[in-house]
């Protein structure tokens, strides 16, 4: 990923690269529910339930309620979820309450994080099941 003259890591950046096992969930979609996609996944719309995915990358717009088990999160929206990824990034304007369980856990000037922090070697064993 590149990174501004600020050091910041860009939206455009953290996207997933286009391709067949890419999923974009756009402004109109809202779904309740576990959701389970076994591929990369940017969401400008929303969730409430469980997300389960490789790459996550929550855009501006999007917003996530439950729980998220992927590879890595990129995240720039509202979260109010338990996160279990070993890469976290938590970027300018985001906003998340909740816990992180994680590897490397990255947290830019400008975002928003209420909860706790825990780091693990394997974050997406620790995950709930049900």
């Amino acid at each position: 990923m590149s990174e501004t003259e600020t050091g910041d890591v860009t939206l455009e950046d953290s996207l997933p690269l286009p391709g067949p096992t890419t999923t974009v969930l756009g402004p109109h979609v809202d779904i309740e529910g576990d959701v389970f996609i076994d591929g990369d996944v940017m969401l400008i719309g929303r969730i409430s339930g469980t997300l389960r995915c490789k790459r996550f990358v929550l855009d501006r717009e999007g917003e996530l309620e439950g729980m998220l088990v992927a590879e890595t999160a990129a995240i720039w929206g509202y979260v109010n979820a338990d996160m279990y990824a070993p890469v976290i990034e938590l970027h300018a304007g985001c906003s998340v309450e909740g816990a992180a369980y994680h590897e490397r856990f990255i947290l830019d000037r400008e975002a928003f994080f209420e909860g706790k922090s825990r780091r693990y070697d394997n974050p997406q064993a620790m995950a709930p099941t049900g």
